[in-house]
C-alpha cells in the first residue's frame, strides 16, 4: 500500500465528479431564461402563469434545505402537487412529462468542457467514479447531459440523482450522504468540481477537493481549520496530482 504523501495526504481511492461546469459547460443566462419560459408555459395549464412561476421558485427554495426523511423527488412532488392542486400521482406524472419534454430542447445551451472526457478516459482505469452532481434531476436527465458532454454514463458506478438524495449542494449533508450510501471514508475521496461555493464545502466533511478550470498554475486553496485540503488547477494538473498520490 502506498504511504501517505506529506503534501497531498493519503492516496485517493474514489473520485467524486461534478457535472455542470466540470464536465459540461452551459450558457447560463440563456439556459435559465429558456428553461423557465418553457417550464412556465408547460405548467400554466394547471394554473396561472404566476402560480407556475411561484411554484418553480418554491421548488428552488425547497432544495436549499436538507431533509432527514424524504428524498428530493418526494419533497418536490409533494410541494408541486399542493401548489398546483393536483393529486400526488398526477403531480408526479405532470412533472415527469414536463421534464422529459423540455430538456431535449435545451441541448443548444450546453457544450463539453475541454479536457474532461480525456481525463475520465484515464481516471476510469484507476478509480471508481461517482457522478456527484447537484441532485435536482432524475438519472435519465443526467445521462442525457453526459451524452451532450461526449461521456458514456456507464463510466459512473453511482449517480446522485433526485430519487436517491435527501440534500443538495452546497450542504455538507449532501456529501455525508454520498459517503454513507457508498460506504466510503471521507479521507479516501477526492471531489472534482468547478464551483467554490457549491463544491468546496465537501472539505468540511473531510473530502479533499480539486476545483478545475482554466488555471495556468495549480495552487492550494485556503480552507477553514479542520477541513480537508483543496486545490485549484486544470485537468493536466489534476492528473499529475493524482499520480503523485499513488
Amino acid at each position: 500500500m502506498s504511504s501517505e504523501n506529506p503534501v497531498t495526504g493519503a492516496p485517493i481511492k474514489n473520485l467524486l465528479v461534478d457535472l455542470d461546469g466540470t464536465l459540461l459547460g452551459n450558457r447560463s443566462v440563456f439556459l435559465s431564461l429558456d428553461f423557465v419560459g418553457k417550464a412556465v408555459s408547460t405548467l400554466k395549464m394547471y394554473g396561472s402563469w404566476s402560480t407556475a412561476a411561484r411554484t418553480l421558485l418554491a421548488i428552488y427554495r425547497e432544495f436549499r434545505v436538507p431533509s432527514a426523511q424524504l428524498t428530493n423527488d418526494v419533497r418536490v412532488i409533494e410541494l408541486f402537487s399542493k401548489r398546483m392542486k393536483l393529486e400526488p400521482t398526477e403531480g408526479r406524472r405532470v412533472l415527469r412529462e414536463a421534464v422529459q419534454a423540455i430538456f431535449p430542447q435545451l441541448e443548444k445551451h450546453f457544450f463539453p468542457i475541454e479536457g474532461a472526457r480525456e481525463f475520465l478516459d484515464w481516471a476510469k482505469e484507476h478509480y471508481p467514479l461517482t457522478l456527484a452532481t447537484n441532485p435536482v434531476w432524475p438519472s435519465e436527465i443526467m445521462n442525457l447531459r453526459l451524452k451532450w458532454a461526449g461521456i458514456d454514463p456507464e463510466v459512473f458506478s453511482f449517480v446522485t440523482d433526485v430519487r436517491i438524495m435527501q440534500a443538495c449542494k452546497p450542504s455538507p449533508a449532501y456529501y455525508q450522504q454520498i459517503l454513507k450510501n457508498r460506504e466510503y471514508r471521507a479521507e479516501d475521496c477526492l471531489l472534482i468540481g468547478n464551483d467554490l461555493k457549491m463544491d468546496l464545502p465537501a472539505s468540511r466533511v473531510g473530502i479533499r477537493v480539486f476545483i478545475v478550470g482554466n488555471f495556468e498554475t495549480m495552487e492550494e486553496l485556503p480552507v477553514p481549520t479542520g477541513s480537508a485540503k483543496a486545490w485549484k488547477g486544470n485537468y493536466s494538473h489534476l492528473k499529475t496530482l493524482l499520480a503523485g498520490m499513488t
